[in-house]
């Protein structure tokens, strides 16, 4: 008797702890519903904007999400100097339209790699062998391989439709139309919370941040 009091007593306090977890956190429980990867022939484009698809998933999303998360892990190299620029759209709207910012990239596109194609007589030393000029590859000196890519997007529920099917798509670019980049071995994750999220970061006090006066956009390398 005593006994069966006892796990009587512990299953009465496990419920009253599970009352007390503030419903807020159960809606920012992240669920993933795509997890996938593409393995193989590189992927390329040499095309800008609006660029070439190189992921397209469509599922089911529940009806009680309110924010999804896009993710892309993947192993890339350029040629020439030029960037790697990724854009993740749903349902046709961009994740984020964002702002060109210095990567000249224009809105809806965020630029996640880019290497100084140096010229000579820049040398380099690798491996323990100096005076080295030229890149890993045929894309001259800034042909770098091969660079983690790793990127995620926050999509707010106004371009997602809860409750139904939805498409995402990826979409890369070039910064420099009929220079190619590349990306490999890619991982794909798409995931999701109940909570409206996605929202605009706080701006720093004038004190501790704020955009570069002497960095303009004009005067970025592409």
């Amino acid at each position: 008797m005593t006994r069966n009091l006892r796990s009587l007593s512990g299953l009465l306090l496990a419920a009253a702890v599970m009352l007390l977890i503030p419903a807020s956190l159960a809606a920012q429980q992240l669920s993933r519903w795509v997890a996938e990867f593409r393995f193989g022939a590189e992927q390329f484009s040499n095309v800008g904007p609006p660029g070439t698809l190189i992921y397209t998933k469509t599922f089911p999303l529940p009806a009680t999400e309110r924010t999804l998360f896009v993710t892309i892990s993947t192993t890339g190299d350029a040629h020439e100097g030029n960037a790697h620029w990724f854009s993740a759209q749903v349902n046709g709207q961009f994740c984020n339209k964002g702002d060109e910012g210095a990567g000249i990239a224009p809105p809806g596109w965020i630029p996640l790699q880019k290497h100084f194609d140096y010229d000579p007589p820049v040398t380099y030393t690798s491996g323990g062998v100096s005076g080295l000029s030229g890149g890993d590859g045929g894309g001259g000196n800034g042909d770098m391989h091969d660079n983690d890519i790793y990127y995620t997007w926050c999509c707010p529920v106004d371009i997602l439709r809860p409750g139904f099917n939805n498409v995402v798509q990826i979409f890369m670019a070039t910064s420099s139309p009929g220079n190619p980049v590349f990306v490999e071995r890619s991982q794909y994750y798409i995931d999701s919370v109940a909570t409206k999220l996605c929202n605009q970061a706080d701006p720093l006090p004038d004190s501790t941040g704020g955009t570069d006066p002497t960095k303009k956009p004009g005067n970025s390398r592409q």
